[in-house]
């Protein structure tokens, strides 16, 4: 029994590892105060074991703080889907009547989140690199390429 245990606490600790998966939200094209929100990721076999329920916090914290606004827009990276697509089944589940706008930097589309927000008549952007982002984006009053911003902003989350 001793050495089950000590076997499955190698297999979860190789295949597991600690890396943030971010949720970014945008309220009414507020740049300058995004609410960002994530989720540890614990490796493949673990993330299988513990299914959408480990982004129970996540979609709570971006529902309660984004369901008031008219407009809102998730940014994500790739591999951050399945938490975007928990936050989105709770913004329909709760019939949200607002426009969404689903950015994300990856070199596929997801077909959950496409599903998603064909049904409900939003919006699903991707976009190879975060280059590509169109627009600008105003942050203390000086017009910033919207690319750059959103790539700074994953900087800093990373480092954290």
């Amino acid at each position: 029994m001793k050495k089950l245990i000590l076997a499955l606490f190698i297999i979860f600790g190789t295949l597991s590892f600690s890396n943030i998966k971010y949720v970014i939200g945008v309220m009414n094209d507020n740049y300058e105060k995004p609410v960002i929100s994530g989720v540890p990721d614990n490796g493949t076999i673990a993330n299988f074991i513990l299914g959408l329920s480990k982004y129970g916090e996540v979609t709570k914290y971006m529902y309660n703080n984004l369901s008031n606004s008219d407009k809102v827009e998730f940014i994500i990276e790739k591999h951050e889907e399945a938490a975007l697509v928990s936050v989105l089944k709770t913004f329909e589940k709760n019939k949200y009547k607002g426009q969404i706008k689903v950015t994300e930097i990856a070199a596929a589309e997801n077909k959950n989140i496409r599903q998603i927000t064909t049904k409900n008549g939003w919006t699903y952007n991707i976009y190879s690199q975060l280059s590509e982002l169109p627009g600008t984006v105003k942050i203390a009053g000086v017009n910033t390429k919207k690319g750059d911003f959103i790539k700074d902003l994953f900087k800093k989350l990373s480092k954290d």
